[in-house]
């Protein structure tokens, strides 16, 4: 895989011109390269055309009670979309199918696991990842995975510890930790949680009722009050939507409308698109082309708003460019 930030993209992100990150480019003497036409770059220059916005590191947990929502698809291609945007990621997969792991080609019997790293302490978490791309490292998953919520009740661990002794200390080395979980609500879907900063639910276009929606926002929140900790944020992200679709349409509006989802949406929505899942059975990426598609473009915009990365407008911004008067609106 060779994912790809365009400098048209990279410019929309900054609030600049595209001339401007061409001279950046030049001017700094970073690599790039062009394909049909269009200039892009990759991690190591991204690090650096991005080194003004920097942020505390974020844990972000994808889970949903409900199976088939494409959360391993979309949490393999936000953790993509982040590298090309300056961002040092890490995901670790709960799931014990490890879908996630398998589509970055990695055979997990190679390596430690979740279940390995609590059952041994001699194992640490960061001799124990894999990098699959620059910047982007996964601790992966197997089936070994799927006694975790014994594992964790029989050795009476506290839920707020279980995972956050491992991932705290991680902070410091990456900017974005994304946890993909299975659709579950046991044991360790617990501790992942409460270890984050965030939890995203995917969901696709269903009768409301059955979208899993409601026992999982329900029960994050008797966690939280279970542990006397402050509510986490939990955020709806609308996977598979298609406008053709009465159901898309419908599922959209409800969550709208609805009290207290409303304003949980994320402003945008995945649209149901093929070149996903078929970039992602050849285990590459929508990032791998320069075309412009509906599922690069959703992701990104999917991946701008987790990273709080959607209005960096600012002075700082503007002055890491050496041409102010290519500034957009400046």
């Amino acid at each position: 895989m060779h994912p790809k930030m365009l400098a048209i993209e990279a410019a929309d992100i900054l609030g600049v011109s595209v001339q401007a990150i061409h001279k950046q480019l030049k001017s700094k003497k970073l690599a790039y390269n062009k394909l049909r036409n269009r200039v892009y770059f990759e991690y190591e220059t991204a690090i650096k055309m991005f080194a003004p916005y920097k942020q505390p590191c974020k844990v972000v947990v994808f889970v949903l009670v409900k199976g088939g929502v494409g959360k391993s698809t979309l949490c393999r291609e936000t953790a993509i979309r982040a590298t090309l945007m300056g961002k040092k990621v890490l995901v670790i997969e709960i799931d014990h199918q490890g879908n996630l792991t398998k589509s970055f080609g990695i055979n997990a019997n190679d390596y430690p696991v979740l279940i390995d790293l609590l059952d041994d302490s001699l194992i640490k978490i960061t001799n124990s990842t894999v990098n699959v791309l620059p910047g982007l490292d996964i601790l992966p998953s197997r089936y070994d995975n799927s006694v975790l919520d014994n594992f964790i009740m029989l050795k009476q661990v506290p839920l707020q510890k279980v995972l956050k002794s491992k991932v705290d200390p991680l902070r410091s080395a990456y900017d974005l930790i994304l946890i993909d979980c299975p659709p579950s609500l046991g044991q360790s879907i617990s501790a992942a949680v409460l270890t984050s900063d965030m939890v995203v639910l995917p969901t696709t276009p269903c009768d409301f009722s059955d979208s899993g929606i409601d026992i999982t926002v329900n029960e994050i929140n008797r966690m939280c009050n279970d542990h006397d900790m402050p509510k986490i944020p939990m955020k709806i992200i609308l996977n598979q939507f298609d406008n053709r679709e009465k159901d898309s349409r419908d599922t959209y509006s409800d969550l709208i409308k609805h009290h207290q989802y409303g304003e949980m949406m994320f402003s945008g929505y995945i649209r149901k698109c093929k070149e996903i899942e078929k970039y992602r059975r050849r285990k590459s990426t929508v990032f791998d082309s320069t075309a412009s598609t509906a599922g690069r473009e959703d992701i990104d915009t999917f991946t701008r708003e987790l990273l709080e990365m959607h209005n960096l407008k600012s002075n700082h911004i503007v002055s890491h460019f050496t041409n102010p008067e290519m500034i957009k609106g400046y």
